[in-house]
């Protein structure tokens, strides 16, 4: 036992074993602050790839933003009075239209119960319309181009793709609703599919007056669109007197 205690003794006095001893406690040090640097690395490369992410977003949504803004070079909205002769020719009717417009949409509402009246279409005549109810949702833009119109005046044209709503109840026709794209008249459908084509124009001179206007044609087919095809032909104007109105447009860059 004594034996063995001066052994342990002489191992500690021996200097290559405590010099082995000071490199391994240095090794073991070295690794320890490795491993807390690697973390805190780690952490930092985390902190700074979600920063660069927070970065990407915010500049996608600002870039979003200023091509909305760049891009939305014509806007308007309000009501159109549009005036009919009631089927009696006892007087007139006038129907109180919405609409908004812009870059990124347009809308139109129309309609009249209890005043039967005559509309002369382009294609089909004479259509006496005993209750009208139709709104109109543009779907896509597929082109938006606003020029000068005169010295002070800038026109927008913008066409593309709709829903139509409706439901009319016509003189010698009865109840005319939306029809599937199938021609089964049993089916139930929300709405037609049409083309469209906006003209506006904003004369410069502040609110809606004479020299504003705002004409959508809507270009149904027999496909797409039967029971307004039937109704209007291949084409028909909406358009009317503004008031309460405003129709803004500038002149686009491209």
């Amino acid at each position: 036992m004594k034996m063995s205690l001066i052994q342990k003794n002489n191992l500690y006095k021996n200097p290559l074993v405590l010099l082995v001893f000071i490199i391994l406690l240095i090794l073991i040090v070295l690794n320890v602050y490795q491993y807390l640097i690697n973390s805190r690395s780690s952490d930092q490369i985390i902190d700074a790839k979600s920063e660069i992410e927070s970065y990407k977003m915010t500049s996608l949504e600002l870039k979003e933003r200023v091509e909305k803004v760049t891009n939305n070079y014509a806007s308007g909205g309000g009501l159109i009075k549009r005036v009919f002769e009631l089927s009696d020719n006892s007087g007139v009717v006038e129907l109180k239209d919405s609409f908004s417009f812009d870059r990124y949409h347009l809308f139109y509402i129309s309609d009249s119960f209890g005043s039967p009246f005559k509309w002369e279409t382009r294609n089909k005549g004479s259509v006496i319309f005993n209750d009208f109810n139709l709104a109109f949702k543009a779907t896509t833009v597929d082109s938006y181009i606003s020029k000068s119109y005169d010295l002070n005046s800038n026109s927008l044209i913008m066409t593309g793709l709709a829903e139509v709503r409706f439901k009319f109840d016509i003189e010698d026709t009865g109840l005319v609703v939306p029809i599937s794209k199938t021609g089964d008249t049993s089916e139930d459908a929300d709405f037609e599919i049409i083309k469209y084509k906006l003209e506006a124009i904003d004369s410069g001179l502040g609110d809606s007056n004479t020299y504003d206007s705002f004409e959508l044609t809507i270009i149904p087919n027999s496909v797409e669109a039967p029971s307004l095809y039937s109704t209007f032909g291949e084409n028909e104007l909406i358009t009317g007197e503004l008031y309460l109105s405003e129709i803004t447009i500038q002149r686009s860059e491209r």
